[in-house]
């Protein structure tokens, strides 16, 4: 009697497992085209694209597994178990967007590794300048066009500042070729930069990457300082603003940069002197110690020197300059 209570349960068991490596055998064999992913993804445009692109006799997993054929079981065993019945109840399909696996890109194109490469006008050394990472940082568009969800190009502000801390050289030859000024400054974030509202719109650029084209008087002759602002900055703005806070205001607001990071209005108000008291908590407080020591205290409250007979000497301020 036992063996034939097993015995159904066994079988179901196996036919269980059957159905399993069944629907494996069948994806393993049109589970990686570009039509059996577009019965359930939204791939329309993706397709289209692909199939006027260079890869367009490339199954799917072989871009898409991250690491290649050790991904395989792993990646199936998901499809058959998450995404078919997930597709079946209806399931929304869309996941994060991820980047393909550079070690699928070099299995066609190691070439680019060997030798300086020249395309779209631009040239690189890829062993030098791009030795890591996903191939979609500069090309994810390669094979499904701008239907891409997550578009990524190159971008000159990352080679500046890798070939500077590499102590290589910037100039605009080295990596330009075949395309005149204006050409390139129409892609990327440089056509917002350099655009015809620039005037307004190129702070939103990389400053450190100015300088790579200008020299500091052109940045000068409109701001009146020097820019990108040097690495100390932080520490040496305060004369600079006092002396000069028009040249601040061309490109902050002194409300969401300056109050935002000091905690307190800046530059202090009229009178503020003389009101600091309902303000301060201590020779500890700490939106006053960002800028001043203890012994901008102690000089008036334990030296006693009272702010209506200072003459400004020692360091206090005068009342009515409110500093």
């Amino acid at each position: 009697m036992p063996f034939n209570v097993r015995k159904p349960k066994f079988r179901l068991v196996i036919s269980i497992a059957l159905l399993i490596g069944l629907l494996l055998v069948v994806t393993a064999i049109v589970g990686s085209s570009p039509t059996a992913c577009g019965a359930c993804h939204t791939m329309s445009p993706y397709t289209e694209a692909l199939q006027e692109s260079a890869h367009s006799d490339i199954a799917c997993y072989e871009c898409h597994l991250p690491a290649g054929a050790w991904d395989w079981p792993a990646f199936k065993t998901h499809e058959v178990l998450g995404m078919y019945p997930a597709s079946i109840i209806k399931a929304r399909l869309d996941g994060a967007a991820t980047m393909t696996s550079r070690t699928a890109c070099l299995k066609c194109h190691s070439e680019v590794l060997e030798d300086v490469i020249e395309a779209g006008g631009i040239r690189i050394q890829h062993d030098s300048c791009a030795p890591e990472g996903s191939c979609d940082s500069c090309h994810s568009t390669v094979a499904h066009g701008e239907s891409t969800r997550w578009i990524l190009e190159p971008a000159m502000e990352d080679c500046i500042g890798c070939h500077r801390d590499e102590k290589a050289p910037t100039t605009c030859d080295l990596c330009h070729a075949g395309k005149t000024t204006a050409e390139r400054l129409s892609r990327g974030s440089w056509a917002i930069t350099h655009g015809p509202e620039w005037e307004t719109t190129h702070g939103m650029g990389d400053l450190r990457t100015c300088d790579a084209c200008h020299d500091d008087k052109k940045c000068a002759s409109c701001h009146d300082i020097k820019l990108p602002h040097p690495m100390d900055f932080g520490s040496t703005h305060p004369a600079v603003a006092l002396e000069n806070p028009e040249s601040c205001e061309t490109c902050h607001d002194s409300v969401a940069l300056c109050d935002a990071c000091h905690g307190i209005s800046m530059p202090h108000p009229e009178g503020f002197l003389s009101e600091h008291s309902k303000i301060a908590t201590g020779t500890d407080d700490a939106v006053c110690i960002r800028c001043h020591k203890e012994a901008d205290c102690v000089r008036c409250h334990v030296a006693h020197t009272h702010p209506g007979s200072t003459d400004g000497l020692i360091g206090a301020g005068l009342p009515e300059t409110g500093r």
